[in-house]
């Protein structure tokens, strides 16, 4: 899954040769040690966020090389594993960044000003209070999580309609709400206003409510 790092160093018979040949030794024995430990639990981190071999296998190499770059920036605070997470986490924000920016290319940006019309269709006018909650509460979904195979269903449908939205609305949603990434690194990420975000957000949320609930048969009584 991983690729050794190429590395340039002196010859054997000079100091600094050996210097850089056993710096060499250590980096790659200490990325094998990482591998070993923690390479199951960040590949199934990457895939249930990806949903794509080929990209999951490009954020796991970049992680653990991304990790042998930087190792003084590993202050000890947090555990190794989550430090290696929260890299991971952001090669997966760059990887649908660069998605976002090539879907971009050739056509005009969707419009932040414009109702917005996705899943299930409709504005959002109406959605939210002045203070941001719910004007009319998503439906109960927590029956269907109590059930593995009514829990598998709604998590595919909510697969399914976070690839249905508008670029700039699933990278939001990806970022802050799936992948937990602080709200200034996202606005940094994304280069937007944090109210910005927050309109990306929350449209994204009732989209993906209405699309799901149309998906699970939900919107007429709110419940399955």
């Amino acid at each position: 899954m991983i690729e050794e790092k190429s590395y340039s160093v002196g010859r054997a018979g000079t100091g600094e040769g050996r210097v850089d040949s056993a710096r060499a030794e250590t980096e790659l024995a200490r990325a094998g040690e990482r591998l070993a430990q923690h390479g199951d639990v960040l590949w199934r981190f990457v895939i249930a966020r990806t949903r794509s071999h080929e990209m999951a296998e490009d954020v796991v190499q970049e992680t653990f090389l991304a990790a042998m770059e930087s190792e003084t920036s590993f202050s000890g605070l947090s555990s190794e594993r989550t430090w290696l997470l929260a890299i991971a986490a952001h090669k997966i924000a760059d990887q649908f960044r660069e998605r976002r920016k090539s879907a971009a290319r050739g056509r005009a940006l969707e419009s932040e000003d414009e109702p917005a019309a996705g899943p299930g269709g409709g504005s959002l006018h109406g959605e939210f209070t002045a203070r941001g909650k719910w004007a009319r509460p998503p439906a109960k979904w927590a029956k269907s999580l109590d059930d593995p195979e009514e829990s598998a269903e709604l998590l595919a449908a909510l697969r399914n309609c976070v690839g249905e939205l508008p670029p700039t609305l699933a990278e939001a949603i990806w970022m802050r709400d799936l992948l937990d990434i602080p709200s200034q690194e996202v606005c940094k990420s994304m280069g937007v206003t944090p109210t910005n975000l927050w309109s990306r957000t929350h449209r994204a949320r009732s989209l993906l409510r209405r699309c799901v609930e149309r998906m699970l048969g939900l919107e007429k009584d709110g419940r399955r």
